[in-house]
C-alpha cells in the first residue's frame, strides 16, 4: 500500500490541508518508521483495538472509510463494488486495478482472506457483530468505523471522531482534524445564512416512483439541525431509515421554500425514472421551491452511500449552498 498526498479536486478541503502541509511529511515519515508501534482505537462496537501504526495491507468494506482515507492521501488495497461511477476524487478505485471485496452489504470473505490484510475496516451496512465475527477469522485487527447517531446533532461530532481516529492510524491526525475544523466553520456559516433567510425546507427521497419525506429528527435531519433550514411543520414519521411515503398533495399542503431531493435509484445504480421526472407534476410545480427554482437534487453518493467522510460533508455543504 502506498501513502500519498494529492490534490482534492473541487474541494475547499485543500485549504485546510495547506494549513498543516508543513508538518504532514514528518508525520507520515514518523508513521512509516514506527515499526511495532500501535494506535489504540475504540470502535463503533465499543471494542478497544490495538492497530499497527501505518499498517501494510488495508481492506475496507465501507465507502465512507475509503473516502476519508482518500481525503488524507491514503490509498487502501481493496474496496467494495460500486454499482455506479464513483466521484472524481475516488477515480483510482473505478478502473478495476484495485481489488473489490463484495458489496457494501455482503462482503466477499474469501477475496478478503486472499489479500492477507493487516487491517480490515468495516462500517455502515457491514458494521454488524456478525460481519465482525467473520472478519476476525481472517485478521486479528478489525475495526468497525460506523458513524451511528440517535440525534442529528450527533452526526458531525461522530464523523469528526471517526475521521480523526482513521487519521491517527496513518500519522495524519493533524490533517484530519484540520479538515474537520474547516468543515465545521463552513457548516456554521451556511447554517446561519439559511436560518437568517427564514425559508422552510423539505428533504425528499425518490425511489421506485414514489417520494418519501424526512423530518428534523431523521437520518437527514442535518438539513435542519446543522444547515439551518426551518421545518415545514409537516407531521413526518421519523422512525426508520426510509422516511415517510407522501402523496403529491403533500407538497402543496406544506409548500416548502426549498426542496432537497435524493434520487435513490441513481445512487444505487437502479434503472428507474429520474427523481425530477417523478416530481414533475402540477402539484409540486406550484410550490415556492419550484417557483423560485429551489428544487435541488443532492449528490447521492455523499448523502446516501458515504455520508461520513470529509469530502461527503463538503458536498453536502455545497448542495445546501446551491439553494441559498
Amino acid at each position: 500500500m502506498t501513502i500519498r498526498t494529492r490534490p482534492l479536486a473541487a474541494l475547499t478541503l485543500t485549504a485546510a490541508l495547506a494549513l498543516t502541509a508543513c508538518g504532514s511529511d514528518s508525520q507520515a515519515d514518523e508513521g512509516a518508521g514506527a515499526g511495532g508501534e500501535t494506535v489504540s482505537i475504540t470502535d463503533a462496537q465499543g471494542r478497544t483495538v490495538e492497530v499497527p501504526a501505518d499498517p501494510g495491507v488495508v481492506v475496507t468494506t465501507d465507502w465512507s472509510v475509503a473516502r476519508t482515507l482518500s481525503d488524507l492521501g491514503v490509498e487502501v488495497d481493496a474496496v467494495p463494488v460500486s454499482n455506479t461511477a464513483l466521484p472524481e476524487d475516488l477515480s483510482e478505485y473505478d478502473g478495476g486495478d484495485i481489488p473489490t471485496v463484495g458489496t457494501v452489504k455482503e462482503p466477499d470473505y474469501e477475496a478478503i482472506n486472499e489479500l492477507e490484510p493487516d487491517l480490515i475496516i468495516i462500517g455502515s451496512r457491514t458494521g454488524t457483530p456478525e460481519v465482525l465475527a467473520e472478519m476476525e477469522k481472517i485478521s486479528p485487527v478489525v475495526l468497525d468505523m460506523s458513524v451511528r447517531f440517535e440525534e442529528p446533532g450527533e452526526q458531525l461530532p461522530m464523523t469528526e471522531e471517526r475521521v480523526v481516529q482513521l487519521g491517527s492510524i496513518f500519522g495524519k491526525e493533524t490533517e484530519a482534524q484540520a479538515l474537520m475544523d474547516d468543515l465545521a466553520t463552513q457548516v456554521e456559516e451556511i447554517g446561519t445564512e439559511a436560518a437568517d433567510g427564514g425559508e422552510t425546507a423539505l428533504f425528499v427521497q425518490v425511489s421506485g416512483g414514489t417520494a418519501s419525506a424526512y423530518g428534523p429528527g431523521s437520518r437527514f435531519g442535518i438539513v435542519y439541525d446543522a444547515f439551518g433550514y426551518a421545518d415545514t411543520g409537516a407531521p413526518v414519521d421519523e422512525e426508520g431509515s426510509h422516511g415517510q411515503e407522501i402523496s403529491q398533495e403533500f407538497f402543496t399542503e406544506f409548500n416548502p421554500g426549498v426542496l432537497l431531493v435524493l434520487d435513490r435509484a441513481a445512487a444505487i445504480g437502479s434503472d428507474e425514472a429520474p427523481a425530477l421526472e417523478v416530481l414533475n407534476n402540477d402539484l409540486v410545480n406550484t410550490t415556492d421551491a419550484a417557483t423560485n427554482d429551489k428544487i435541488h437534487v443532492v449528490d447521492g453518493f455523499s448523502w446516501y452511500i458515504a455520508n461520513a467522510a470529509p469530502s461527503s460533508i463538503q458536498q453536502m455543504i455545497d448542495d445546501v449552498r446551491a439553494t441559498l
